[in-house]
Order: structure tokens, then sequence, then C-alpha cells
């Protein structure tokens, strides 16, 4: 069964996006814990107010950059759609030794987490501590329930 967070886009494939309040609320939270050191009077108001502006377009913005990454789930692997234009990378389930999931506190409060796929061979995004290297789905909807449908799905491949 595929999360709520799921688009049918064909057949046998899914597309999940990371969430995008999360990111936006540990932005402000940020801003807020800055802006306690800031010392802000009747002089320098209008400037802080600008301030504050400026800093919640660029966290929203960087919150719409985030979101605006594609995970494509196939029968063989995951594609996974940087914005801009950026060339994809692709996971196949064949290259995929482990998998798991970290949800923070915040991630737990929205409902979402990461998977991390570890890989058996090639680069991907992060590098691991005893070597080797794996891909995430980053802030992605239900993490636990896509992890438990991505190890059925790598199942025919160990």
């Amino acid at each position: 069964m595929w999360p709520a967070g799921f688009t049918v886009l064909r057949e046998l494939s899914r597309t999940l996006r990371p969430v995008f309040k999360k990111t936006f609320v540990k932005g402000v939270i940020a801003l807020a814990l800055f802006s306690l050191l800031l010392e802000v009077n009747a002089s320098n108001l209008v400037n802080y107010l600008i301030f504050l502006a400026v800093s919640l377009a660029l966290i929203a913005g960087y919150a719409g950059y985030k979101h605006a990454t594609v995970y494509t789930i196939d029968e063989e692997g995951i594609t996974l759609q940087p914005p801009l234009h950026r060339p994809p990378k692709r996971v196949e389930f064949s290259n995929v030794l482990d998998i798991s999931v970290s949800q923070g506190f915040l991630a737990k409060r929205f409902g979402c987490g990461s998977v991390y796929l570890v890989l058996k061979k090639g680069r991907g995004g992060y590098a691991l501590l005893g070597g080797g290297f794996a891909e995430a789905l980053r802030d992605i909807p239900q993490p636990e329930q896509v992890r438990e449908h991505i190890s059925e799905m790598l199942g025919a491949y160990r």
C-alpha cells in the first residue's frame, strides 16, 4: 500500500516530494532564536522588519527548492530528480544493500522523515562511516511505510 503522499504517474510508478512545512518551520525557529540576540528598538525597527521579510522570503525559497525535488519509485528502482533541471540520479534496486529510516523530533511531528538507501557499489550523495555510500529520500511523508514498501520490492534482488 502506498502512503497518502504518493501520486500516480503511471500504473507501476509513484512519486514523492519532500515536506515543505517542516523545512519552513525549522527556518522560522532558527530566525526566532537569532532574533533573540538582536537589540531591536524604535530607531532600528524598520530595519529589523526588512530583515525579517527578507529572511522569511529566503526560508520560503529554500523550502520551495527542497520541495521541488521529485522521487519516483518504480518496479526496478528509484529516480531522484533534483530541481532546476539538474540531471536525475537513478538507484537500481539491484544496487541497494540496506535501507533505513531517520526521523528527528520535528520530522515526527510533521509525519515525515528520511529513507537512506545503502549502495553496494558506486557513489551516492552520502559517504558512510565504515566506507561505502548511500542515497537519501529526504523529508518524505510516512517514511516507515515507504521503507517497508521498498524492502518488499528489494526482496526479488536479494
